[in-house]
């Protein structure tokens, strides 16, 4: 694809990296995109780039947007999750990710059974009046 304003080069990069941004068969991206494309007038061509193969996926393969992906990058690895639901859908790293919900997990569960032993022992105060 050539343009006379572009070079054919640069083209083919800007749909190999619309392609990374927003692949075309990942559903959720799709519906996300649907969702906002009327309310910024996005161009719904935009989610039709098609997919790229894990070796085209390397930052070595772009050189005209090489450095904003890589600011993306790293704001993207930057970013902590917020709130729970944030948190469960975070996966990033795993290790991070099992020792938090096993925390909460051991949390909910020292809440609860200290919960239980202070009713129990307020009966048995409350049997042996």
């Amino acid at each position: 694809m050539s343009s006379p304003l572009f070079n054919g080069d640069f083209i083919d990069e800007t749909l190999r990296t619309l392609a990374l941004l927003f692949p075309r068969y990942d559903k959720d991206t799709v519906s996300w995109y649907k969702k906002l494309s009327p309310l910024f007038s996005l161009d719904n061509r935009a989610i039709q780039c098609g997919h790229l193969r894990a070796e085209d996926r390397h930052i070595e393969n772009f050189a005209y947007w090489h450095d904003r992906l890589v600011v993306l990058k790293q704001v993207f690895d930057e970013a902590e999750p917020n709130n729970l639901s944030q948190w469960w859908y975070n996966r990033r790293n795993g290790v991070q990710w099992y020792t938090f919900w096993v925390a909460v997990t051991v949390l909910g569960l020292t809440v609860f059974f200290g919960l239980v032993q202070c009713i129990e022992g307020a009966l048995q105060v409350w049997r042996s009046w």
